[in-house]
């Protein structure tokens, strides 16, 4: 089993892949077979089955992959807010293994962004595994699961959770949707590059503080208030940090006025570059106008359910417990 997983470790680097943990391939087996994926779920596992059921549970998780790469814009393993999801996917291609229909796309696109934006599997990930995959077997009915934790969507939420950790099930959530838009370089329009490596630390090459924190240390900003996702672009290591440094948006930001594109570009990053406060250095509208945009693009994604007018209860330091070594 180690040498199999060897061999898939080194075939996902092609995709950008190679991150996900071998627990997960063992509990996409354990639900197929049981719909149960504990680990004494797993032990009592028959040998001959699991080995029959193993090519047709990779090819599942496989088509999982493809899925989040082609359909979410996940270009890499590390975005996502947790590895646990490729499990009820690939319960899903296991059991419908062609394109989903439209119904069956809008109900994975909703169970997908619940999942992640309300740190569902921060907690007893085997049980509401179990749970969820009663969910998916709905959804292969074509229809609609009823969920018993809501989603805020409001900018308010979004300001008041949006601490950017790179562990956060909740910022990865939002990354994932930054991810989505397949952000464009400030300096000439061209394709960001998205790396695992690159992903790993809140310092790492994809990520820029759009109002530099050294600026608005400088302006007396709190440090909590500075670090936050609706102040985070994706970005690739063309863009000079060490340049920017503690300059505010309204000087660097000129310098990539030789972009004649940079206003579709800035959208790519859900950034209007003339109406979010940028050239007037100010920090609380920007914050403000992002939070908006963001909340106005998770909306296109959620299927409103009436528990959702409840609000949402969040571990805001929910992260993703198979990947706790990280």
């Amino acid at each position: 089993l180690a040498s199999e997983f060897g061999k898939l470790k080194e075939k996902w680097q092609d995709v950008d892949f190679e991150t996900v943990p071998p627990a997960v391939l063992l509990q996409a087996v354990a639900i197929v077979i049981k719909k149960e994926c504990k680990k004494k779920n797993i032990l009592q596992l028959d040998k001959k089955e699991f080995i029959d059921v193993w090519p047709k549970v990779i090819d599942a998780i496989e088509l999982a992959i493809d899925y989040f790469r082609n359909n979410y814009r996940i270009s890499v393993s590390r975005l996502l807010p947790y590895s646990a999801l490729l499990v009820p996917f690939a319960y899903f291609f296991y059991r419908h293994p062609k394109r989903p229909k439209e119904e069956q796309q809008r109900y994975l696109q909703d169970f997908f962004w619940r999942c992640s934006l309300t740190g569902r599997y921060s907690y007893s990930l085997e049980a509401k595994l179990a749970q969820d995959i009663k969910k998916i077997d709905l959804i292969l009915e074509g229809k609609r699961p009823q969920y018993d934790q809501g989603v805020d969507l409001t900018p308010k939420f979004i300001i008041d959770n949006g601490r950017f950790s790179v562990g956060r099930s909740y910022i990865k959530a939002i990354l994932c949707l930054y991810a989505s838009k397949e952000p464009k370089s400030f300096g000439d329009n061209s394709s960001v590059r998205i790396g695992n490596d690159w992903l790993k630390q809140v310092n790492s090459k994809n990520y820029h503080h759009f109002f530099p924190r050294d600026y608005l240390k400088s302006i007396d900003v709190d440090k909590s208030r500075a670090n936050h996702i609706a102040n985070i672009t994706i970005v690739d290591d063309y863009l000079n940090k060490s340049e920017i440094r503690d300059k505010p948006p309204s000087r660097y930001m000129k310098t990539y006025k030789k972009n004649q594109q940079l206003e579709s570009t800035m959208k790519t990053h859900l950034i209007d570059i003339d109406r979010f406060g940028i050239w007037e250095d100010d920090y609380d509208k920007f914050l403000e106008m992002r939070s908006r945009a963001i909340a106005k693009e998770l909306k296109k994604y959620i299927i409103p359910q009436p528990i959702d007018e409840r609000g949402q209860e969040i571990d805001t330091d929910g992260r993703d417990p198979q990947l706790e070594e990280e």
